[in-house]
């Protein structure tokens, strides 16, 4: 088997879709632009050989069979038009790359990296270097489940005096405390552990139950030393895409009541399954098509800091105008005085919150 023409795209498949299968190996896409007879003034693509295709599974219908095609131009900038070619895929299960929606998912999954990465329009070489394998992140070693540490210790009492049960956020969110570790990047010794989830298929409902570490983030203990790194109050793994996750979502996926969009997991503890968080006060191409994709109907709340006004409105307009009409209810939530942001709050307060349209 040659090499993919395209390894950027074809390395980016397989971290994304794990299987990737390759049909006309370095054969060229040849196609002419004619006039469009429906379209006087228009142009369209005629196309004589489909050329090298990437096959993987469809995450938006129950393919399991590698039915959805991408050519190994997709994304890549065509001279012609002086546009990227977005449009060469094709679902051959469920005819998915009709939907628009399907099409703005795949785009954000797939044309990201490879704008940064592989701008340059793709030639037929003469030899090709073999696609990087996708790097996995792995939790650190030294891992203590939260609630298993004594009261006495200072990740313990930071907790409890913020209010959170140890047991909750060992059996609900997994969360640990490293003691240690040695290979891990960034250090996260002395650290409450964060592990982030996600579906194995980030698109695909079928697959809810599959989860996958997406990456983890260690939280700063207040007065306790850390060692061998950044005293930031967050640190997350390397190679940790946040603008590609929402921390809770395989939590609120299963669920059926209204989703919470907060900015971090401390928030989401404190709402409960249900609440997503977005490490941060924006909202991302790839997390506002996850929002719309696995909720469809169910009413979304923003709940951001007291101090993330603007952009709390602004993700509120954001996912109405991606949502359509009646897609849905999506509303805007306004902590109590003297409370700066939700994890600060009692489960009282979250509960009581007044929402607005």
């Amino acid at each position: 088997m040659p090499s993919p023409l395209n390894p950027t795209l074809f390395s980016t498949l397989q971290a994304q879709f794990g299987e990737v299968r390759t049909t006309n190996p370095g054969q060229a896409r040849i196609a002419v632009r004619v006039p469009d007879p429906a379209r006087p003034g228009r142009f369209t693509e005629r196309t004589s050989q489909r050329g090298e295709q990437y096959a993987v599974s469809c995450p938006f219908c129950y393919d399991d069979r590698c039915r959805l095609y991408i050519s190994y131009m997709y994304g890549v900038l065509d001279p012609a038009t002086g546009q990227r070619n977005y449009g060469l895929w094709c679902c051959h299960n469920e005819k998915c790359h009709q939907i628009e929606t399907n099409r703005l998912m795949l785009r954000s999954r797939l044309a990201v990296p490879i704008s940064r990465r592989y701008a340059q329009h793709v030639e037929l070489p003469a030899a090709t270097t073999a696609p990087s394998q996708p790097q996995d992140i792995v939790l650190p070693e030294g891992l203590t489940p939260i609630a298993s540490l004594p009261a006495s210790h200072p990740a313990a009492i930071y907790l409890t005096s913020r209010g959170f049960d140890l047991q909750y956020l060992q059996d609900t969110w997994d969360i640990n405390f490293c003691d240690w570790c040695i290979a891990c990047r960034p250090a996260a010794t002395n650290r409450i552990l964060i592990p982030v989830y996600r579906p194995a298929k980030l698109f695909s409902s079928s697959d809810a139950h599959t989860l996958v570490l997406g990456g983890w983030q260690a939280r700063l203990v207040p007065g306790h030393e850390v060692l061998g790194g950044s005293d930031a109050k967050y640190l997350s793994a390397a190679g940790m895409q946040k603008s590609e996750l929402l921390y809770g979502l395989t939590l609120a996926i299963v669920g059926d009541g209204p989703v919470y969009v907060v900015e971090g997991p401390t928030d989401a503890w404190r709402v409960g399954p249900g609440a997503v968080a977005l490490f941060g006060k924006d909202l991302s191409q790839t997390q506002k098509l996850l929002l719309v994709h696995h909720f469809p109907g169910r009413r979304i709340v923003v709940m951001l800091d007291q101090d993330a006004r603007e952009e709390a409105r602004r993700i509120q307009n954001d996912l109405r105008l991606a949502r359509g009409p009646g897609g849905g209810e999506v509303l805007l939530a306004t902590l109590p005085p003297g409370r700066k942001d939700p994890g600060d709050c009692t489960p009282e307060e979250i509960a009581n919150c007044h929402v607005e349209p």
